[in-house]
């Protein structure tokens, strides 16, 4: 060891308060990593790029400091440095070489104009649109001859959309992945979701969203995440 002072107590006294404020720092900073996380005010490559950073002071610090290398010899730090730099190296060369890009072959968002017809069969979640408003069926069922006597048959039947919601059917498919976000383009559209939580291939995705206007694909951006790669693309219908 080096850098010691003639005073054994002042130094470990120092010691002991910098490494209270450098935990005290590390626990803010994964405070702030949490909140960014679950906010998720930040586009996707962004959060990575803040969390990639801040990952970095910490783990400065915690070598620096917990491990002592701050007052080992310089050979120290420069071997556990060339070893870091190997061991990095190898992961990565290896997660590259075993993946490859995500293909997205198809994606599509229409909006739900299906008119609500009688003695058909309908199922729960299904959406009809009827007199110029949007319908959600609640559960399965055969409909009647007449739509306003689903609606009064105590109000189970169908729900009625709010007027500033309009259904729209988003669909896509993606030849791998393990995360997949969906984003808007369009001024005065706010809409971000992402789907998968695991790695998939071959990923079919169905669902209905609520937009706040009418809109179609191309006011869409997707971008499918795998392990090494992003995919970001604009589809049209």
């Amino acid at each position: 060891m080096s850098g010691h002072s003639d005073d054994p107590l002042l130094e470990e006294s120092n010691r002991f308060f910098t490494f209270f404020n450098l935990s005290m720092i590390l626990v803010a900073i994964t405070g702030i990593e949490v909140v960014i996380i679950y906010i998720e005010t930040f586009e996707g490559s962004y959060i990575i790029g803040v969390l990639f950073a801040t990952s970095i002071i910490k783990f400065i610090g915690v070598i620096w400091w917990f491990m002592h290398l701050r007052w080992d010899k310089i050979l120290n730090t420069i071997l556990f440095l060339m070893g870091l730099v190997i061991a990095l190296a190898t992961f990565f060369a290896v997660v590259y070489m075993a993946d490859t890009h995500p293909e997205i072959s198809a994606f599509e968002v229409k909006i739900i104009k299906e008119e609500w017809k009688p003695g058909h069969d309908y199922k729960k979640d299904d959406y009809v649109t009827h007199e110029g408003s949007f319908f959600v069926a609640n559960l399965d069922h055969r409909s009647t001859e007449t739509f306003s006597d689903s609606i009064d048959s105590l109000g189970l039947v169908w729900t009625v959309i709010k007027p500033n919601k309009i259904p729209h059917q988003f669909s896509w498919k993606v030849s791998h992945g393990d995360l997949i976000e969906i984003n808007s383009k369009k001024d005065g559209l706010v809409f971000f979701e992402r789907v998968l939580d695991s790695e998939q291939e071959n990923i079919v995705g169905d669902c209905v969203y609520l937009l706040d206007q009418e809109a179609s694909a191309t006011d869409f951006r997707i971008k499918v995440r795998s392990e090494s790669y992003w995919t970001d693309t604009v589809m049209s219908n």
